[in-house]
C-alpha cells in the first residue's frame, strides 16, 4: 500500500490536473482524472487514520482548495462548452432529418 501522505499528494495533483483539464474543456481528460479522483478518494477512505497524516494536512488541504476553486471558476465555460455542443448535435440531427425527408 503507498504511503498515507501519497494518496493525498496524489489525490491534490489529480485535482489540479482536472482544473487544468476543465479551464480547457478537455471532456476525455476530465473524465479520466474523475476517476482517479473518485478511487484515490475510495482508497483514502478505507484507509485507517494515522498522526502522520496530519503532518502536511494544511499544505495538502490548501493545493486541493486551489483545485477546486479552480474547478468552479471554469464552470461557466465548461457550460458554454457543454451548450455549445449540444447546439452543434441539434443542428446535426435536424440536417439528418431534413436529408432523410429528401429521400
Amino acid at each position: 500500500m503507498t504511503a498515507p501522505i501519497t494518496d493525498f499528494t496524489r489525490l491534490a495533483a489529480t485535482l489540479e490536473a482536472l482544473s487544468s483539464a476543465a479551464e480547457k474543456g478537455d471532456w476525455e481528460q476530465m473524465s479520466t482524472l474523475q476517476t482517479q479522483q473518485e478511487q484515490l478518494l475510495e482508497t483514502i477512505r478505507q484507509r485507517p487514520r494515522a498522526p502522520q497524516d496530519r503532518s502536511q494536512t494544511a499544505a495538502l488541504a490548501a493545493v486541493i482548495e486551489r483545485a477546486l476553486a479552480s474547478i468552479r471558476a471554469a464552470q461557466p465555460h465548461i457550460d458554454t462548452l457543454r451548450q455549445h455542443t449540444k447546439n452543434e448535435m441539434a443542428g446535426t440531427n435536424n440536417h439528418r432529418k431534413l436529408s432523410q425527408s429528401y429521400r
